[in-house]
């Protein structure tokens, strides 16, 4: 019998994300409202140290291509990343660098804003529903 969450019962357990290792979402929230400018509850991108950058895509299957790209682009052979989600999402999941394109394109369906950052907290790539990409590198979180 299901309980009511879709994502959960339907999105999450089914491949590429079923296989996927769980997380837990509030200790990485909590992690992001330490190190980073909150305004509301979102992050302040004005505010935010390191080198970021930013675009406004509004074709979703572009958005999820260069999220894919951004990702790709940082995580290092081996390494792990970690997805957490601000609404939608039941926990957060761990995947690694053979599985970006598959489990960034199925996440991104999920509607909410994903969050996927560098096991080691170096960067951190945020693409939202209304088409913003943000990813910061060399994070300065002192």
């Amino acid at each position: 019998m299901m309980s009511g969450n879709y994502w959960e019962e339907e999105v999450y357990t089914s491949p590429p994300l079923s296989g996927l290792r769980r997380s837990d979402m509030s200790a990485t929230f909590s992690w992001l409202d330490l190190h980073f400018p909150i305004e509301g509850s979102k992050i302040d991108w004005r505010r935010v140290q390191g080198r970021h950058v930013h675009w406004k895509v509004t074709d979703d299957t572009q958005l999820a291509a260069m999220v894919s790209r951004e990702v790709c682009k940082r995580i290092r052979r081996g390494s792990v990343v970690e997805h957490i989600g601000d609404g939608l999402s039941p926990y957060g999941v761990l995947f690694v660098d053979g599985d970006v394109t598959s489990v960034v394109t199925a996440l991104l369906e999920i509607p909410e804003h994903h969050y996927f950052i560098a096991e080691d907290r170096s960067w951190i790539v945020v693409a939202t529903t209304e088409g913003d990409l943000d990813a910061v590198d060399h994070l300065n979180l002192d």
